[in-house]
């Protein structure tokens, strides 16, 4: 590698007690300084050393998915959405029930939160980071039947098909033709234990519906990690519409 390098001789021309000048007498320029590339080499190494540690990490296979899974391929629902919510459900359930004694009613997470596609074949973590960049947490919120209501009619405007796990619901055109949690007829003077993120709880993508919750439990799991746990241990993962969330005609 070459550097160039401008020596500046600077020459005192005059000086005096009152008044001091200076001029640039030469100027003179010595090419061709070379850095030996083992140097160079060694220090881009320790800079990168730690990167390269974690991109092996990122790229190591963790399971394998029988199809390829969207949040797309549906309307109220998804492939990936239904995987993704019943994951977590599956994950986050034991948990809560350790410290409540008490199950986890259904779960619901948000459309906008997963951004990839997970494809047929190897699954590394690199696939879940693209799929759920976010560092969200788990988290349950108590609510009254009241907010489950208010929950059911955002989906009902939204449109969109937010993953979910362990509710039903079926619409006739716009109006709501059947609500089942957890197997059960949905009942509007009760109150349920609902799994959701830390960013959709504080109201995240306008789910107004989970904030000042009755009681509230932070879980301190993160949701893509219980991912990457789950498709590790399943090694085969696997997922398919089935209409836990439809619109009939």
């Amino acid at each position: 590698m070459k550097l160039k390098l401008i020596v500046l001789i600077i020459t005192l021309l005059s000086f005096s007690c009152t008044n001091t000048s200076y001029n640039i007498s030469n100027i003179s320029f010595e090419d061709n300084i070379k850095i030996k590339d083992s140097i160079i080499d060694l220090e881009i190494e320790l800079i990168i050393k730690p990167y390269r540690n974690k991109i092996k990490k990122l790229k190591k296979v963790i399971g394998s998915s029988k199809e390829s899974y969207s949040i797309r391929d549906g309307k109220l629902e998804s492939t990936l959405g239904n995987l993704i919510a019943d994951i977590l459900y599956e994950e986050c359930n034991p948990k809560f029930k350790e410290i409540t004694s008490k199950n986890i009613d259904f779960a619901l997470f948000n459309y906008g939160g997963v951004r990839g596609t997970l494809n047929k074949g190897d699954i590394t973590q690199h696939d879940l980071f693209t799929i759920m960049p976010w560092k969200n947490l788990a988290t349950v919120v108590k609510i009254k039947g009241e907010k489950v209501v208010d929950l059911i009619n955002y989906f009902n405007n939204e449109n969109l098909a937010h993953p979910s796990s362990k509710i039903e619901i079926e619409f006739f055109n716009k109006k709501v033709k059947k609500i089942l949690i957890n197997k059960k007829e949905f009942e509007s003077d009760k109150d349920y234990y609902v799994l959701t993120s830390n960013f959709l709880q504080e109201g995240g993508d306008k789910m107004n519906f989970f904030k000042d919750p009755l009681e509230l439990y932070n879980l301190n799991l993160n949701l893509r990690e219980l991912l990457i746990k789950s498709m590790t241990n399943k090694k085969l993962v696997e997922s398919k519409l089935d209409n836990r969330i439809f619109r009939s005609k």
